[in-house]
């Protein structure tokens, strides 16, 4: 094809294109998640007793679920059979991560700032929370009554949320020891959503 009558298909090309151009408007975005850790039923642990000892396994139920949220299937799989269960302490699970070279943030002072960083990342953390127990802390809500509330996940009873009012929430908390710990590996993406639409449809 001689080169005029290219530049010419082209310029032809261009204006058609311009004069269809498709414009676009944004939407509204949904409701955010809440919680912001919100595991399907299918991959919370329910708490589970030690096959000799009768003992239950509640650190390890939390954390299980936790490593299932931060797309840690394979690792999670593997913990549940290594460690079958019984009491643990803050230290001794430590020193378990340390082994399996499982990368962790924690606290043992009710710190606050632990559990706002694992809202903000949306990777939870395990805690101690009521006598004797460990919960998963799913991060922050807002109540109606203008008040932040704790989600908490119990391994007793996982199908179910429990909500706490931050400062009492907070008082108990370091009265169960003030034990927290978020392993951080990756969580999955938020939701995804439809952010805008087409204004008119494009014809040819």
């Amino acid at each position: 094809m001689p080169h005029f009558s290219r530049l010419l298909l082209l310029c032809c090309l261009v204006f058609v294109g311009c004069e269809d151009a498709m414009t676009y408007r944004a939407l509204p975005a949904p409701v955010a998640e809440a919680p912001v850790v919100n595991p399907p039923l299918s991959i919370r642990q329910q708490n589970w007793r030690h096959p000799t000892n009768g003992e239950g396994s509640c650190v390890h139920a939390s954390l299980t679920s936790m490593l299932r949220w931060q797309n840690q299937f394979e690792l999670a799989k593997a913990w549940r059979q290594k460690y079958i269960g019984g009491g643990e302490w803050s230290d001794e699970l430590r020193r378990r991560l340390d082994a399996e070279g499982i990368p962790y943030a924690y606290t043992e002072r009710a710190n606050l700032q632990l559990l706002d960083d694992a809202h903000a990342s949306r990777r939870g953390a395990l805690l101690w929370w009521k006598p004797s127990h460990c919960c998963t802390f799913c991060g922050w809500v807002n109540g109606s009554d203008g008040k932040q509330y704790a989600v908490i996940l119990d391994n007793n009873s996982p199908t179910n949320y429990e909500f706490y009012e931050r400062s009492y929430f907070h008082r108990l908390w370091a009265g169960y020891g003030g034990f927290a710990l978020s392993t951080l590996f990756d969580p999955p993406s938020p939701p995804i959503w439809k952010s805008y639409e087409s204004n008119e449809v494009l014809s040819w």
